[in-house]
C-alpha cells in the first residue's frame, strides 16, 4: 500500500503536478487500497464461515475421534 502511494506520488511529481495535487492523489491512493484490502478481508471471511459451515454439516465432531477400547484406558 505505501508502495503504492510512493510511486504515484514520484509519478505526479514527474509530470509536474503541484504539491497539494501530489498529496491529493497519495491520499486518495491510500484510501482506495484501504478500501480493497477491507474487501478482500471480507471476502476472505465469508469464505472461510462457508467452509466451516459446510465441514460441520457433513461430519460430526465425533466423527474425527478414534475410538478407544476399554484394554487401551486401563493399560492392559
Amino acid at each position: 500500500m505505501s508502495g503504492t502511494a510512493v510511486a504515484v506520488a514520484a509519478g505526479a511529481i514527474h509530470l509536474g503536478y503541484s504539491g497539494w495535487a501530489v498529496t491529493g492523489f497519495v491520499v486518495g491512493t491510500l484510501v482506495i487500497s484501504q478500501m480493497l484490502y477491507l474487501g478482500l478481508i471480507l471476502l476472505m471471511t465469508r469464505e472461510e464461515s462457508l467452509s466451516r459451515r459446510e465441514g460441520s454439516a457433513s461430519e460430526a465432531p465425533s466423527d474425527k475421534l478414534i475410538p478407544i477400547h476399554k484394554s487401551q484406558q486401563s493399560g492392559l
